[in-house]
């Protein structure tokens, strides 16, 4: 059955259409909800034949069979389908992981299964990768041959902790050889863009349904495809396109319904399809359109008051603000400067609509943990607003850990689970208060990047809370000297993070996914010291065409 899409070329014009023009285009986009129905269908009738590959008994050999479809289904987008399936195909197979690799010599079944294993978070250790190092210690040239090895050793590098040495290593080793590969000029042309692609993020770091667009251009190109895979993983990206449309829909139009923007000084960002867009970085499958609109919601809010606190607030104003939200009552309201008064309802709306929508779903809602976070990411604002005027001056430590909770590591998290209803219980609120070493490690990183990004700027604006300025002061160094320390505390932290991914065991794996897609989300936002949240062009309209916009041909 060959399914209609609803994007035609004409559609196309809108890569022209300016930032503005880009709700306007949402609202009026056209959803068939039979074309939903029809794509529903035949991936249900598809998925059954993966499902039977999956459950295929066998020995040693179709076990490791099974865990290459793993990575497959991975980045064609399609796993969510199978977790169950997948859950209990690696729970088996790691039990005999020994027997499993015995003396394999492929560098890719290796490097894959080393990925799955880690991904879903079995410990398997790096020392898998030692029989491909030479008597110097550095890995054998006679892998450079191996294009595909490579590219998967290089992906599997980026989830070393702070004791796979062996794995730090392998990042210079690929690196340095993917590099050489896209300067010769020698790969075809779609394995060419799969590694400038991985170059720029690996899938390690990289948004799973950019992932999923991506690796099905790829795949389509390999001329071993499989034919039910490829239908199975367009149909599943067809339809999720058809979903975040409709979601955006529904953000867009309450935003309008809002009739705020005429409200804000010019300094605020517009920030509506980014905002959404931000959410979908959290969790991309389509039993959460919900959590994605709560996410848009929440994100375009923490968008305004980043944008008051920084650029048109006072720290009088701030205060009162902060007041009204800790006592969290509209009777305050009357005490606050206009345009504080606008965002303190909004707020009060932003909560309002939440819980409405989690309720009518049927899922308890634990508003007392998400409020009390909000109320201290309020607060650490006004922190770096004094900060940043010269009030106080604080260590470089203490700018870290404060930036980290207004950069809403924590606030992100919370909503995010909001959005997924009784999948998440309340223990995972009550970690995320814990303050436990995986999250303040993600909210370091996401302060050190989003610093570095800035830095120039800041400083130019008479900002001095920024991580590279307190560094230059407490250490005595220049900014090329603190920039660089930041960048190795980064690496570092990356390792910290990839290890408590490992270790932490107090909650659910679905909860661990949260924080790894939270770290996603810092890599897109920053990665190449390109703050794409504030640039309508570049990459960020990039990524809005090719996950929006441009078809899937069918």
């Amino acid at each position: 059955m060959e399914v209609q899409t609803t994007v035609d070329n004409e559609s196309l014009a809108f890569k022209k259409l300016s930032h503005s023009q880009w709700t306007d285009y949402f609202v009026s986009f056209p959803i068939d909800d039979s074309e939903l129905d029809a794509i529903t269908r035949e991936i249900d009738i598809l998925k059954p034949e993966v499902r039977e590959l999956l459950s295929s008994q066998g020995d040693n050999e179709t076990s490791k069979s099974k865990v290459l479809l793993i990575q497959l289904l991975l980045s064609l987008g399609l796993a969510f389908h199978f977790e169950n399936e997948i859950e209990n195909i690696l729970e088996d197979v790691f039990q005999r992981i020994e027997d499993m690799f015995g003396d394999e010599r492929d560098l890719s079944t290796v490097s894959i299964m080393f990925c799955v294993f880690r991904t879903y978070g079995h410990n398997l250790s790096s020392n898998v990768f030692k029989r491909f190092i030479g008597d110097d210690g550095k890995f054998e040239k006679s892998l450079i041959g191996d294009t595909k090895g490579i590219m998967n050793l290089y992906e599997a590098a980026h989830l070393g902790t702070t004791k796979d040495y062996v794995l730090d290593e392998a990042l210079k080793f690929t690196s340095n050889h993917l590099k050489s590969l896209l300067a010769g000029g020698t790969c075809q042309p779609h394995i060419t863009k799969l590694i400038r692609n991985m170059l720029y993020l690996p899938q390690r770091w990289n948004m799973e349904a950019l992932i999923a667009r991506e690796y099905i251009s790829f795949y389509e190109q390999e001329k071993d495809h499989d034919k039910t895979l490829l239908r199975l993983a367009k149909l599943n990206f067809k339809l999720l396109q058809l979903h975040y449309i409709k979601e955006l829909k529904t953000f867009i139009k309450w935003w309008i319904e809002l009739d705020l923007t005429s409200k804000w000084p010019s300094q605020f960002r517009e920030r509506i399809v980014e905002a959404w867009l931000a959410g979908l970085m959290m969790y991309y499958e389509p039993q959460f359109s919900g959590g994605r609109v709560i996410a848009a919601k929440f994100n375009y809010l923490l968008t305004i008051i980043d944008d008051a606190c920084d650029h048109y607030l006072t720290i009088p104003d701030i205060t009162r603000l902060v007041g009204c939200v800790e006592r969290w009552s509209p009777d305050g309201i009357d005490t606050l400067q206009d345009i504080s008064r606008i965002i303190f309802k909004l707020a009060l709306d932003v909560f309002e609509d939440i819980e409405r929508g989690v309720r009518s779903e049927g899922c308890s809602y634990h508003s007392k943990e998400m409020l009390e976070e909000f109320k201290i990411l309020v607060r650490s604002n006004l922190d770096l607003v004094k900060w940043a005027q010269g009030e106080e001056v604080p260590s470089f430590e203490e700018h870290v850990e404060v930036g980290g909770i207004a950069l809403t590591t924590y606030a992100t998290l919370m909503y995010s689970f909001v959005g997924m209803g009784e999948t998440v219980g309340k223990e995972a609120y009550e970690w995320v208060r814990s303050r436990p070493s995986l999250i303040k490690s993600l909210a370091a990183k996401g302060r050190l990047m989003d610093d570095i990004t800035d830095f120039e700027n800041d400083m130019s604006n008479g900002f001095a809370a920024n991580a590279i300025n307190y560094y230059m002061k407490q250490f005595v160094v220049t900014k090329e000297e603190a920039i660089l320390g930041c960048e190795r505390m980064i690496v570092n932290i990356n390792k910290t993070i990839n290890e408590e991914l490992l270790k932490t065991t107090c909650v659910p794996r679905r909860v661990l996914k949260q924080a790894h897609n939270f770290e996603r989300l810092l890599e897109l936002l920053y990665t190449k010291s390109d703050d794409i949240y504030n640039c309508s062009e570049g990459k960020l309209k990039d990524y809005i065409i090719t996950l929006l916009i441009d078809p899937i041909r069918l």
